[in-house]
């Protein structure tokens, strides 16, 4: 009875907590299709980055119906995590025109890879 009990718990707490998890906006979009209201503003602390950039940070952005963004998820890294953070912070900060289907506007799953300037190598050994 009580294996059976904490099965249960386990697996309602699961579901609930994987809903949460996926619950993004069905429509996704690509950057193309959304309008920014302003430019990114893509700014890396001072502090020596650590990790290699190796490829675009690659984000999942969810956009409400105002054209804010809601949430941002890493889908994938660009190598370094201090850019990585750099890019979602940027992201939350954005605000777009909202998405409209039909002249009603809706919820949209924005991905975007954001590709990051390589920083130039010191000629310095």
């Amino acid at each position: 009875m009580l294996r059976s009990s904490l099965l249960c718990i386990l697996l309602l707490t699961t579901g609930v907590a994987a809903h949460a998890v996926n619950d993004w906006p069905e429509r996704v979009v690509t950057i193309e299709e959304m309008k920014a209201l302003a430019p990114m503003q893509f700014l890396v602390p001072r502090l020596r980055a650590k990790g290699e950039i190796k490829g675009p940070a690659v984000m999942r952005v969810h956009v409400d119906t105002e054209g804010m963004v809601r949430r941002v998820a890493l889908l994938e890294s660009c190598g370094s995590p201090a850019h990585d953070e750099a890019a979602l912070h940027a992201m939350r900060s954005m605000r777009f025109a909202p998405k409209a289907v039909d002249g009603v506007p809706v919820d949209v799953t924005l991905v975007v890879p954001l590709h990051l300037p390589v920083p130039k190598a010191s000629s310095g050994s």
